[in-house]
Formats: C-alpha cells, structure tokens, sequence
C-alpha cells in the first residue's frame, strides 16, 4: 500500500491500561480508566508527531490460562477488563485530525454485513480514517462467549475468514464513490444505477445487499491483517494494505518480507499493495542513561511471574504448570497443539537459544519478545532506518506496548520524531485528510 519510501509510523494501544502497565510510574495519572480524556489527549500527542495511526486489538474474553482462573488477570490487571474501543474512535478523530484508527472485528464471530456496515459507518463519521484489523481469534474463553464448546479449528477459521473477507470488501464496492448526488430541484439524493446488489451465495454466508451506508471517504476502509503462521501470510497477501508484524532480528524481517512478497504475486498484487508496520518497543531519553533508568524502572515494576502470565495468554498453555528448568523447544509441540499464534511462536524458536528455560525466558519475554531499542533520538533513529532498509522501505514501524501512559508515546514524539523528520525518514505534515493518503505517501 505504501508508495512512497517513507517510514510510516503507528502505535499500538492495546490494553494501554492492562498488562502491567497500569503501575508504571506516571502512567494514568489524573485520568479516569477508558475515559475519553485519556485517549484524546493521546491521539493528540500522536498527531504531533504526524503519526499515521493508533491501533488497539481486542478478544472478547477474560484470560483464564494462567494458573487455570481467572485470578491472576483480575488481581494483575492483564488484558482486563476489555472495553470494546470503537466507542472512543470519534472522541479521539474530533480531538486530532489527521490521525487513523486501527481496530479490531473477528471474522469467525461476527457477521461480514455487521463487519461492512459498522467499519464503514465509522469511516465516514471519521472522515475517511479507519481500518479494519481482521481476526480469526485464537482464544478459547473467547470462543465459549460466543456460544462455542470449543475453539473452531485454525484451518476452519482461516477458511471462513477467506469468504468473510472477501464479502466485506465486495460489499463495500456495492455503494459507489460518487453516488450521492444531493439534487434537492430534481429530488434525487443518490443516483440508484451507482448502487448495487451483491447477491453473494457461498459456503459460510448468504449476503443480499446492497451497503446501506454512505460511500467510503477513503474508498473503503483500510484492511490490516497480523497473523505470521502460513495461513495468516496467504490472508494478507490475499486481502490487507497493512500487515503488523513481530519479528526479532533483520535477516527475519528480509525474510518476511521475501515470502509475502512471493505471496502477492500469486494472487496479481504487487509488493507495494501490501506494506508491512514492523513492532518496536522503543524506551527514549536525552540520553543512553537516562533511557537504561527508564527501561530499568518499567521492569523492576513488573511481578515476578509477568513473564509467564504473557507467554500463557500467547500460546494458550499454562506456563505456570512446567518446571523453571523446563527448556523452550520442550513446549514447542505443545503450543503448536493449541492451535494460536503459531507463527510468532515459530519466530521465537528461530531467534531463542531452544535450550532456554522456562523460567529464563520467563524473565525476559516481556522486554524482548519483539525488536526493542534503549537510547537516545540518534541511536534509536539508527537503528529505525536499518529496520526499515531490511523490510525495504515498505511500510514502517508500530510501536509495541509496555510502556507508561501517556508518557512513552510523548518521549517518541518529542524526542525521536524530530530526528526522523530531519533526515527525510517520516513526514512533516500528513499527506491528506484520509488515513489511506498518509498510508500511500
């Protein structure tokens, strides 16, 4: 999707009030918990740093892996509660112009009408700065909240999304551009030759059509797809503008990028239809010191057992169960059976020594689960514009989670963007009102 060489910037808000974060020195402080001032004020800092978009992922479910209960995200505040975010949208779109908005809609327990007209009902609400992070939701108190016994099975769910993605997109193409005319001496609000039934027959669904919604601002909405297991690379390279990506290491991101690449080509896209945000946790400070005490800080805040409680809610095993000696490739088989988030887990072994335990990993997973950089503006910028170089100047970096609220995303901004802005890497001003145009150029 994106045209130009520039590095896009996005970041990711997730559960920006959970998983630990909540404690973190100077987080949340003087806002209410989900209350709008938070994210506005948010989406402003972001804006400032002419940030192309805020993305928050979502599962309809309380974790109850770790430890077999739920106690431990309750007590601890991880991924719970989880309000759906899509209220908040129009909030932050009024209060920072020009920003997008990410967010997420299963496509294994919602309808792909609902999905349609509800992302694009928003997207002309917010003037064309939507996307839609697909999911096949890989979560089994998710699946027993939508009335399943059992998760669907991955191969099952991946079929369904193919169908399901398709009618959204189809359906979005059943109102045109240019159909409203708004003729008040003739009477004729929109031209009904420019809308059209789409009469979609297939495995999972029946869809008459036509959109009941006004057309796209942006053309349709944005199509975002994260999945890293081969199921999810063939549904990006199918459908999505923007694929978000964890990998560890340059030579994984060439890699990546290699294979999606392939993909495209399969299906008559381009490598340009489709760029990659690529996840970085950043820690910034005037200094190398200043940012080591802030990264010291957030993890000597973190309990002892936060490791384990992520890497149970990622790969849907209880790592409370095994013994602290217990290596890493001892589990592999395991998670694989599990069915979820297979592909980040396969990029964990390519990039972990397999003889890591459990308890060591567990330590560390939280800090280096994905590409991380500890520094100042220089030293981060550097090494941006290597990642960027080894993903070929095709999309940019989403900023990963774990850090203080609203504090971190500020030291980005004010620290780190004005020396990409400097060398040419990021924009200046955003390109356009919708969040397609920032995307493209």
């Amino acid at each position: 999707m994106s045209q130009s060489e520039l590095l896009h910037l996005a970041a990711d808000l997730s559960f920006i009030h959970t998983d630990h974060l909540w404690r973190r020195t100077g987080s949340w402080i003087g806002y209410q918990y989900y209350g709008p001032d938070f994210y506005e004020d948010v989406a402003c800092i972001a804006a400032r740093g002419v940030m192309d978009m805020l993305f928050f992922g979502d599962a309809a479910e309380t974790p109850e892996i770790y430890g077999g209960n739920h106690a431990a995200a309750v007590k601890l505040g991880v991924r719970w509660p989880k309000h759906d975010m899509m209220p908040m949208i129009p909030f932050m779109a009024r209060a920072a112009p020009g920003i997008g908005f990410g967010l997420t809609m299963s496509t294994t327990y919602h309808h792909p009408f609902h999905v349609a007209r509800l992302f694009s009902s928003l997207d002309y609400v917010t003037g064309g700065r939507v996307a839609w992070n697909a999911v096949t939701s890989a979560y089994k108190n998710e699946a027993a909240n939508w009335g399943y016994d059992a998760m669907v099975l991955a191969s099952d769910r991946y079929d369904r999304a193919r169908e399901h993605l398709q009618v959204v997109q189809d359906l979005w193409g059943t109102v045109e551009p240019d159909a409203i005319v708004m003729n008040r001496d003739g009477t004729v609000f929109a031209d009904p030759t420019k809308i059209h039934l789409l009469n979609h027959d297939g495995k999972y669904y029946k869809v008459r059509g036509p959109l009941p919604t006004m057309p796209s601002p942006q053309g349709r909405p944005v199509m975002v797809q994260a999945g890293q297991s081969d199921d999810g690379m063939d549904l990006a390279s199918r459908f999505a503008d923007i694929q978000f990506v964890h990998r560890r290491t340059d030579a994984s991101i060439k890699a990546h990028r290699a294979q999606l690449d392939e993909l495209l080509a399969i299906y008559g896209r381009k490598p340009r239809d489709l760029g990659c945000l690529w996840s970085v946790r950043i820690q910034a400070g005037e200094t190398d010191e200043e940012a080591r005490a802030k990264e010291w800080n957030m993890l000597a805040q973190l309990p002892p057992d936060a490791g384990l409680i992520e890497l149970s809610f990622f790969y849907g095993i209880d790592f409370s169960n095994f013994r602290g000696d217990m290596r890493l490739a001892d589990t592999a088989e395991m998670v694989r059976a599990q069915q979820v988030h297979w592909g980040t887990f396969q990029e964990l072994m390519k990039t972990e020594d397999h003889n890591i335990t459990i308890e060591e990993l567990g330590r560390k997973f939280i800090a280096e689960r994905t590409l991380h950089i500890i520094g100042k503006p220089k030293k981060i910028a550097d090494r941006l514009e290597e990642i960027h170089d080894a993903g070929g100047r095709n999309g940019g970096i989403i900023l990963a989670k774990n850090f203080a609220a609203p504090g971190t995303i500020r030291d980005f901004v004010e620290l780190v963007v004005p020396e990409l802005q400097h060398r040419g890497l990021t924009k200046r001003k955003y390109a356009g009102p919708t969040l397609r145009e920032n995307l493209v150029n």
